[in-house]
């Protein structure tokens, strides 16, 4: 695939993302670009922008592209070769890591869903688990718990 065509991808997923929805821009990105295989757009071999090309062309961080390829790349729908770039593979993962990564999302959405109810955003749950990455997994050393 071409620059131009790994452009018009970005084209295409800033045209999709919306900032005022719940998802987060990560998400939106995974639901995008799976969208787009099921509908033939993008097709196995195809190259995906860079990191650093969807983060300038998108205004995201580059951690929110790089969450976005991890997951796509969980699902079977990504593949990245280290030096030569992200592909669409559609290597579906096998039946037990589909199965904890299906048990993982049904985790996250029910946490968001719950934080949501305490009327916390999805951010604020992403920064409370980054605290939790930070302090060994006791809230009670996070600064944000004095």
């Amino acid at each position: 695939m071409s620059d131009f065509d790994r452009s018009d991808i970005a084209k295409r997923l800033a045209a999709h993302l919306d900032a005022g929805r719940q998802q987060s821009m990560s998400r939106q990105i995974v639901d995008h670009v799976w969208l787009e295989v099921l509908e033939g757009t993008l097709h196995t071999g195809d190259q995906m922008p860079t990191v650093r090309q969807l983060s300038i062309e998108l205004g995201l961080t580059p951690r929110a592209i790089e969450r976005a390829f991890e997951q796509l790349e969980q699902l079977g729908v990504l593949s990245t070769h280290s030096g030569e770039g992200t592909y669409v593979s559609l290597n579906a993962p096998g039946g037990a890591k589909r199965d904890r990564w299906v048990k993982l999302d049904e985790i996250c959405r029910e946490a968001v869903s719950c934080a949501g109810n305490l009327g916390f955003s999805i951010d604020d749950l992403l920064d409370a688990l980054a605290d939790l990455r930070t302090t060994n997994n006791d809230p009670k050393d996070s600064e944000r718990y004095r």
